[in-house]
């Protein structure tokens, strides 16, 4: 009778079986975490103490891609921004025309009303004119022939000087022309060329005026030494009283007031000759062509006499008392 040996084995699958019964019934239950067996838990715990230089590897390479992945999320954000902002379409300002034209509009207009109003303020009004030039004539009389005023547009007034020079020249036959320049701000220069009154002539009673020119005014005086300037006697021709007048017109202002009067006196030796009536009480000889440049030694000559005579300025110089 063979005794049946008990197979070891046999209570090692039944325990195993008996293990896997209750895992079974665990599941069912749904306490799995409860039922996990004690020995992987374990293992979980020991499995990173085993190989610390891995977990340090493992560890510092997340690290790494961690860092990695930040640094590049931030330049991606970054390339993004500027990506955005570079391709953000700009906001262009522009004007329609009808608003370009509005604008051009009231530019002209602004610059005209700047225009009108300095054209109507006192600083482009003329305030004061200076008279220069003028040997006979006052400065009311070439303010008046031309029609000049202060309170006038100083640039509308300096930009027609012939203007006014035509309008002094129509009303006064003393001013042979005259020219407008700005002296300051608002004073301007009015030079005359002034033709000079050189001597009257008698007629009906009265004496009229002869101008250098040889013009006659129509203005009669009722007494020649009103001007102060010579009678002029003698004369046949035309041609000879203007050759006369043109050199006795080229004398200072004190030499000319000092003639009384003048005579047309020719002779023999000089076709030319003038016999000159002093207002000193002498007489001078002198030709006509040549008045203007030997009467200017006459002063100096009758400075150093005491008598009066005939101081002959034909050939030479010489002066000769009355008897």
């Amino acid at each position: 009778m063979t005794d049946k040996k008990e197979n070891p084995h046999n209570k090692n699958d039944h325990a195993n079986s008996s293990d896997i019964q209750a895992h079974l019934n665990a599941l069912l239950s749904g306490k799995v975490e409860s039922s996990k067996p004690k020995r992987s838990k374990q293992s979980d715990k020991k499995e990173p103490q085993s190989n610390p230089k891995q977990a340090d590897v493992k560890q510092g390479t997340k690290d790494n891609h961690d860092t990695d992945t930040s640094d590049e999320a931030i330049k991606s954000d970054d390339d993004e921004a500027k990506t955005t902002k570079h391709k953000r379409p700009k906001r262009k300002r522009f004007l329609f025309s009808h608003e370009k034209a509005a604008i051009k509009t009231l530019i002209v207009l602004l610059v005209m009303a700047a225009g009108l109003i300095y054209l109507i303020s006192p600083a482009n009004q003329v305030q004061k004119y200076e008279i220069v030039g003028t040997h006979e004539l006052s400065d009311k009389t070439v303010l008046h022939a031309a029609g000049l005023k202060t309170g006038q547009p100083l640039l509308t007034t300096l930009n027609q000087s012939d203007y006014f020079s035509h309008m002094a020249k129509s009303k006064n036959p003393q001013i042979r022309h005259l020219k407008l320049t700005r002296k300051s701000d608002n004073t301007l220069q009015v030079k005359v060329d002034e033709i000079v009154k050189v001597g009257y002539v008698k007629a009906d009673n009265k004496y009229y005026p002869i101008l250098e020119n040889g013009s006659m005014l129509d203005r009669g005086l009722s007494n020649q030494q009103a001007g102060g300037l010579p009678i002029y006697d003698g004369f046949t021709t035309d041609k000879q009283l203007r050759k006369t007048l043109s050199e006795f017109g080229k004398l200072s202002d004190p030499l000319r007031h000092a003639v009384s009067e003048i005579v047309w006196s020719p002779n023999s030796q000089n076709n030319q000759r003038l016999l000159i009536y002093m207002n000193d009480g002498n007489q001078v000889l002198i030709s006509a062509d040549e008045m203007s440049k030997k009467m200017k030694y006459y002063p100096g000559m009758v400075a150093q006499l005491n008598k009066t005579g005939i101081a002959d300025l034909q050939v030479g110089a010489y002066f000769k008392p009355y008897d």
